[in-house]
């Protein structure tokens, strides 16, 4: 999902600039190396800030496919990718953490998930991803416990949980698991396929599918800081600055290192007038990232 910086690293690097093209045609391999070849020789700081997060994003949408298709082993890589560039999604985190509990990789997918629940502590999809992955590996009363604290915060009723733990009692632990893992399916309520039909239509234009979209993954999961983001993305483009506003300021509570998220909250207030408000979040930025080219920028130009 583009940010509100989207366009400023273009006419600077011709690879980036193809890049740009590709990834907004959906053609993410092609992207791929493009962004690679644009941090390795283009030395303004904007473009490689903005080819990394593109880069980033890339991965992710393939791992997103792979998700799709039950091909866990490269949906592990491809998010493992997105991750090692853009470690602030606690998404990309959680969806690294199932491709690996479904390869049975029980020790990638619990570090995996500890840097979600680290990003987000109120994922509560991430944790209960853990205690299922601890059940599977077999700490099953440690499990037991991480499942039944986060499974009424997924909506989990009491007989639903009560049946699996029935079939635990009676040693009956692969249809434990399995219940268990039926309840994270249905508390996730297509979220993935949303966020993505929603990006999708952020790419083509189609600004109204897009907020509906995000605003259906947000209704049923409030502390999503990423979707924020997205929404708010999506709002200052339609114009609505103060709506986006509101959007950009739950995202950065939620997640207070999301810095993307600190950015657009001080464009947006710039473009409104509310110089002082932009410049405090950009210094934000700065204390979590030193060397953003973004916000640094921003602060020279508003003290010249």
């Amino acid at each position: 999902m583009a940010s509100l910086q989207r366009f400023m690293g273009l006419g600077k690097s011709p690879a980036y600039d193809s890049a740009l093209e590709y990834y907004e045609a959906e053609r993410y391999s092609d992207a791929i190396p493009l962004f690679e070849m644009a941090i390795g020789e283009c030395n303004d700081p904007t473009v490689q800030k903005l080819a990394r997060a593109y880069l980033a994003e890339s991965y992710a949408r393939l791992g997103y496919r792979r998700i799709n298709q039950g091909d866990w082993e490269r949906a592990y890589a491809y998010f493992t990718a997105a991750t090692d560039y853009a470690p602030q999604y606690a998404d990309w985190w959680f969806q690294a953490g199932y491709a690996a509990y479904k390869q049975e990789q029980y020790a990638d997918a619990l570090r995996a998930l500890q840097q979600a629940t680290q990003v987000n502590p109120s994922f509560g999809r991430a944790w209960f991803l853990s205690g299922l992955t601890q059940y599977a590996s077999g700490a099953r009363q440690q499990a037991l416990t991480t499942l039944q604290q986060w499974a009424v915060q997924l909506g989990i009723t009491p007989e639903q949980f009560n049946e699996a733990l029935t079939l635990h009692r009676e040693s009956r632990f692969a249809h434990a698991q399995q219940a268990f893992e039926e309840m994270l399916h249905n508390a996730q309520d297509n979220y993935a396929e949303y966020i993505q039909w929603g990006d999708e239509a952020y790419q083509r234009g189609d600004l109204q599918t897009a907020e509906a979209c995000f605003r259906h993954v947000l209704n049923a999961r409030p502390n999503y800081a990423d979707v924020r983001n997205r929404l708010g993305v999506v709002l200052t483009a339609l114009g609505r600055d103060e709506e986006a506003i509101d959007q950009f300021i739950v995202a950065v509570r939620i997640n207070p290192r999301y810095t993307e998220a600190h950015i657009n909250l001080a464009i947006a207030y710039y473009e409104l007038g509310y110089t002082e408000q932009a410049k405090a979040h950009y210094q934000q930025v700065l204390a979590y990232d030193p060397d953003n080219s973004t916000a640094r920028e921003a602060l020279q130009q508003m003290a010249a």
